[in-house]
C-alpha cells in the first residue's frame, strides 16, 4: 500500500501532513509519520529516482527492496493488487469515521482529493457521474510511472515540461481493459502535440519503435515538415522498465493508425 502511494502521489505530497497518508495511517494503526518513513524508504530502491539522481532514506529493508523486483518482474499485475489493497484501506478508514488532522491551505490538491470515497468529475455535457477512488488512483498512477519511467521527458522531441507531458495510451482508454488502462507498457509520454496526433492516428510507432507518419492523413508543408515529418524513421527514447508493448502498438497501428484514412 505504501508503494502504491509511492507511485501515485508527487515527493512533496509524501509527507505526514497528506490527507491520503493519515487516511493509510488510521487504516494500518500507525502514525502518519511511520508511513512517510516507509515510503522513503521504498523510494530509496527506486531506480528512476536514483538516475535524476535523487535519494530516498538509506535504512531500508530487503522487504523495501523486494516490491521494486516483484514490479519490475510484472508491473501491471503487481500494480493492480497493490492499488486493490490500497483502494481497501482507505475506505476502510473512512468507514471507520477517519478523522484527518487540519491541513494547510496550500496542501489541498487535485492528487490529494483523488482519494476521497466518492468524488464528481464533470463531463462534457455538464452531467455529474461517480468516479471511485481505484479509478482516480488508477489514473495518477498511470501518469506518474510514466514520468518516473521516461525521466519526466517526452519520448519524441525530449521535451520536459511536465506540464506540457501527456500521458497518452497506446490502445486506447475506451478500448482497454482494466489492467490494460493502468499498464506502463501501454503508455507513452508526449507533448500535447504529437499527444494529439498520436490520438488521431496521424502518428504511430513501428515494431522497432520508430515514429511513422500517416501520409494519407498528413498532407506535405513547412509546418507539417517540422513538426512530424521530420521526425519520421527516428526511434523514440524508450524506457527503463514497461518498454511500450508491441501488442498495445499492433491495436494502435491497425484500429487507430490505419483507420479512417483520407
Amino acid at each position: 500500500m505504501a508503494f502504491a502511494l509511492y507511485i501515485v502521489l508527487k515527493p512533496r505530497e509524501c509527507d505526514d501532513k497528506g490527507l491520503d497518508v493519515q487516511r493509510l495511517a488510521s487504516f494500518l494503526h500507525r502514525t502518519p509519520s511511520s508511513v512517510v518513513l516507509k515510503i522513503w524508504n521504498i523510494a530509496a530502491y527506486d531506480a528512476n529516482r536514483k538516475a535524476r539522481g535523487r535519494v530516498g532514506m538509506k535504512h531500508g529493508s530487503k522487504l523495501d527492496s523486494q516490491v521494486w523486483q516483484w514490479y519490475a518482474e510484472d508491473p501491471d499485475t503487481f500494480m493492480e493488487q497493490c492499488l486493490n489493497l490500497l483502494r481497501h484501506a482507505l475506505l476502510q478508514a473512512d468507514a471507520n469515521n477517519f478523522n484527518p488532522a487540519p491541513l494547510a491551505s496550500d496542501r489541498y490538491s487535485p492528487l490529494e482529493t483523488a482519494t476521497t470515497l466518492l468524488v464528481a468529475e464533470h463531463t462534457p455535457t455538464g452531467e455529474e457521474r461517480p468516479i471511485t477512488t481505484l479509478q482516480r488512483v488508477n489514473q495518477s498512477y498511470f501518469r506518474n510511472s510514466l514520468l518516473q519511467n521516461y525521466h519526466s521527458t517526452c519520448c519524441i522531441t525530449g521535451m520536459q515540461i511536465p506540464k506540457l507531458l501527456i500521458a497518452s495510451h497506446i490502445k486506447p482508454w475506451k478500448a482497454s481493459s482494466a489492467v490494460e488502462k493502468t499498464a506502463a507498457s501501454n503508455g507513452l509520454l508526449l507533448n500535447a502535440f504529437h499527444d494529439r496526433a498520436f490520438d488521431q492516428g496521424l502518428i504511430s510507432i513501428d515494431d522497432d519503435y520508430r515514429i511513422m507518419v500517416n501520409h494519407d492523413k498528413v498532407r506535405h508543408s513547412d509546418i507539417n515538415d517540422k513538426w512530424l515529418y521530420n521526425f519520421e524513421g527516428r526511434e523514440i527514447s524508450l524506457p527503463t522498465i514497461s518498454q511500450p508493448s508491441h501488442e498495445f502498438i499492433e491495436y494502435h497501428h491497425k484500429h487507430i493508425f490505419l483507420a479512417d484514412a483520407a
